[in-house]
């Protein structure tokens, strides 16, 4: 047994004794019962005592108290000091055994302290009893934890979620992610966790953490909702085997027994997490409200009022604010009738700040006044739910006064269809003098001039009739073309398979190289791009449920949909998750993206 403690009774009249406090085991674990005893010599022992008291603290349970009379002899270290200086023997002693059960924890922990009645007087014989609690061999050598900034939320608000990691001492590394799905209810920024760094566990040194922002979410309805388990495996170090094995040596047999641990491949989970969701309450709801939900902040103006009819006028509309990451609804723009428009510019942007994401969309209204005169242009305003104030807020801006002046062109002449060409003035007509005669002779004809009729040669329709389909052939395929040129979508769909090709060859080198996160990134750029050629959509900014309803809207089969839509699920954790798929892994999940593009065909 190993002693841990050797404590001095605090009273005088056992001064002189040598006490000792022990566990029975080398290894405490978390859960398990294990014997702490209080032992001391019988000659030293005080004849008006009671029964040692343990009051444990800490989450350790006192289950019984035994006690017995034993030898006890003296360990290595005693019989070293023995050896040389004398005085350590084996000694009669009451061995006091108290059965405690370990809490679920681990580190060094205080069992508590023990108390004995002397002499009518309670005494502390140990007022603190560190040990040493480990987890169980057989027990997970890392827990996985997920945790959100708030449980109880308004539909479309933001929150955030901690991922965190505790290894024990048995962990032995391999940390890989199988499933960091967050479900279909929440539209999701994930953080990059490259940077993730475990460090010691104070109190258990052979224990490591880590923890950071996963990601930020803002559910799309009201409800119960769930965050699925995350799925890890790794490597852990198995519990201690005796095995036995037979020898030979000089001609004898021999059995030999040695204590092993082997390296076993095991599985971790996080909990599931389960969100209320409450909906938005009617009370108080503008009229303009478009869904947001958060802090937010809102301007417009006019780069100018005043201008000439030709000239352009600019509105410039900013939204900010921390609801769903990613996603900003447009203002209700007022009536543009006395002015020419052409789409606006939509710019949207995000950044962490603090521990929220912060969306911001910029919006450019480009506008040109039809004629001159003075034109009011209405207020425009923007509303959104503020939960931490529980009440609906708005911000207006405007409204604005154009004056627009006459220009150096006629207004209506710029927005309407130009005039019919106008072709040159008439050639006149003048008189032709005469030198003498009608016609003058640069030189004599002497000879007789021979005069071709190539029309009446067999050759010559032949080649005429061969010129004509050549001719049709040629204007078709130079028309064709033309109009294959013309057409962007057919342009894209034409290149969609070079294009993916070389997404591949990215992905296949990033795999030869060992870059996980380049790897990944290349395998998600390349379906979504892929999609957006064959459909001539962008699909590049959308959500995935967006994305998915996309995709049915144009015929695609539900189960082709699914596994769209789990590998860019799959791409994307594994990209800002803190641990990567093996190569061997990587090059299946290539081969089975190829398969799956190579069933796409029928988007063409």
């Amino acid at each position: 047994m190993k002693r841990i403690l050797l404590i001095c009774l605090a009273f005088a009249a056992i001064a002189s004794a040598r006490p000792s406090l022990q566990v029975d085991k080398d290894r405490i674990e978390a859960g398990q019962t294990f014997h702490l005893q209080l032992i001391m010599p019988l000659q030293e022992l005080p004849e008006s005592r009671g029964v040692p008291q343990l009051e444990t603290r800490n989450g350790f349970t006192f289950l019984s108290l035994d006690s017995s009379d034993q030898v006890i002899r003296p360990g290595m270290e005693d019989m070293f000091e023995s050896f040389f200086g004398g005085g350590a023997r084996a000694y009669k002693a009451r061995v006091y055994s108290f059965s405690v059960r370990a809490p679920k924890k681990t580190g060094q922990i205080d069992v508590g302290q023990i108390t004995w009645e002397i002499g009518g007087q309670p005494q502390v014989i140990s007022s603190r009893i560190p040990v040493s609690v480990q987890k169980s061999y057989n027990d997970d050598a890392i827990s996985v934890s997920l945790t959100p900034s708030k449980k109880t939320i308004y539909e479309g608000e933001q929150f955030s979620v901690t991922l965190g990691f505790h290894t024990y001492e048995h962990f032995e590394g391999g940390l890989q992610a199988t499933d960091m799905n967050t479900g279909n209810d929440f539209i999701v920024h994930r953080s990059d966790l490259n940077n993730m760094e475990f460090k010691p566990v104070e109190g258990a040194r052979r224990e490591m953490q880590a923890s950071a922002k996963f990601a930020w979410l803002s559910p799309t309805k009201s409800g119960t909702l769930q965050i699925p388990p995350f799925k890890f495996k790794y490597t852990k170090r198995g519990e201690p085997k005796v095995v036995e094995e037979k020898k030979q040596m000089g001609g004898m047999s021999f059995t030999s027994r040695s204590v092993r641990q082997e390296s076993v491949e095991a599985e971790a989970n996080s909990p599931t997490i389960n969100i209320t969701v409450k909906p938005l309450p009617a009370e108080g709801k503008p009229a303009d409200f478009s869904g947001m939900v958060g802090d937010y902040k809102f301007t417009a103006d006019f780069d100018r009022t005043q201008l000439k009819v030709g000239e352009a006028l600019t509105l410039a509309i900013v939204i900010k604010g921390d609801g769903t990451p990613g996603t900003i609804t447009d203002p209700k723009l007022p009536d543009f009738g006395d002015f020419r428009s052409v789409p606006p510019e939509n710019n949207i942007s995000k950044k962490i700040a603090g521990n929220k994401v912060i969306t911001t969309k910029e919006i450019k209204v480009f506008l040109y006044p039809k004629k001159k005169g003075t034109f009011e242009i209405p207020a425009i305003s923007y509303s959104w739910f503020n939960p931490s104030k529980k009440k609906y807020e708005s911000t207006v801006a405007g409204p604005w006064t154009i004056e627009v002046e006459k220009g150096e062109a006629v207004a209506e002449a710029m927005f309407q269809s130009p005039a019919a060409a106008v072709g040159p003035a008439a050639v006149q007509k003048q008189e032709i003098e005469s030198l003498g005669s009608d016609i003058r002779f640069i030189h004599q004809v002497t000879g007789k001039a021979e005069s071709g009729t190539p029309h009446r040669n067999i050759t010559f329709w032949v080649a005429f009739a061969a010129a004509i389909p050549f001719y049709f052939i040629v204007s078709f395929l130079i028309t064709r073309r033309r109009k294959h040129n013309s057409d962007a979508a057919l342009v894209r769909k034409g290149k969609a398979n070079k294009m993916l090709k070389e997404k591949f060859a990215h992905a296949r080198a990033a795999l030869q190289k060992g870059d996980g996160k380049a790897f990944f990134a290349a395998l998600e750029n390349g379906l979504i791009d892929y999609l957006s050629n064959l459909t001539n959509q962008e699909f590049k900014g959308m959500t995935r449920p967006q994305m998915k309803e996309e995709l049915e809207k144009l015929g695609v089969k539900a189960e082709t949909v699914t596994a769209i839509d789990s590998w860019l699920e799959k791409c994307s954790f594994v990209r800002f998750a803190p641990v990567t798929a093996s190569a061997d892994e990587q090059a299946q999940m290539l081969k089975d993206v190829e398969k799956l593009c190579e069933g796409l065909n029928i988007l063409k």
